[in-house]
């Protein structure tokens, strides 16, 4: 292993355990939120990003379905982790997932409007979108811009039927990736 890679490697290992660090807590919908688990999307053996689950105390080490059919508080935020990804590729690789998650029975006819969110991102390495399920108000979808330090609202879909296919994406049966969903799950 060249030192470039061993830089690489050793950085990504750094940033997974920040992540895995303890977060200040916060409240969603009512409930108190506590971080389910980690997991990192790879392609070509390169972190693309990291997807962080918060859910309420009881869905805590729950089954996929389980989290992906409760309608209660969640939180799912990626950090963007390299500089491969652009809007056009991000935007492609969501519309990917409500695709999986659609074939796995998570469907939604709220996709467009999601990825319509994104429209006016420019998407940089260290960028971050938190993406809010309450269930009286549904998902409020945010964006914290590395380059300017700001965070700003997108927009909300509201609908359970949306939160599961969203949800679904990264833990139904057809994930996006098999060891993002073992990571978020905490497994």
């Amino acid at each position: 292993m060249n030192k470039s890679n061993l830089f690489k490697s050793v950085a990504s290992f750094l940033f997974l355990v920040l992540l895995s660090a303890p977060v200040l807590s916060y409240q969603l919908g009512g409930k108190e939120m506590v971080k389910n688990g980690t997991g990192s999307r790879t392609m070509a053996f390169m972190t693309i990003y990291f997807g962080t689950l918060f859910v309420p105390q009881e869905l805590k080490g729950a089954a996929d379905t389980a989290i992906i059919n409760a309608d209660e508080p969640m939180s799912l935020i990626l950090t963007i982790d390299s500089g491969l990804v652009d809007r056009d590729k991000f935007v492609k690789s969501v519309n990917e997932g409500f695709v999986k998650a659609a074939s796995a029975g998570y469907v939604t006819t709220d996709s467009k409007a999601f990825l319509n969110l994104f429209n006016d991102v420019t998407i940089i390495k260290g960028d971050k979108f938190s993406h809010h399920y309450d269930p009286k108000t549904g998902m409020t979808v945010k964006y914290w811009s590395k380059a300017s330090g700001s965070e700003k609202t997108l927009g909300v879909i509201k609908g359970l039927q949306f939160k599961k296919a969203f949800v679904g994406m990264f833990l139904g049966s057809k994930p996006i990736q098999a060891g993002l969903k073992k990571g978020m799950l905490g497994q």
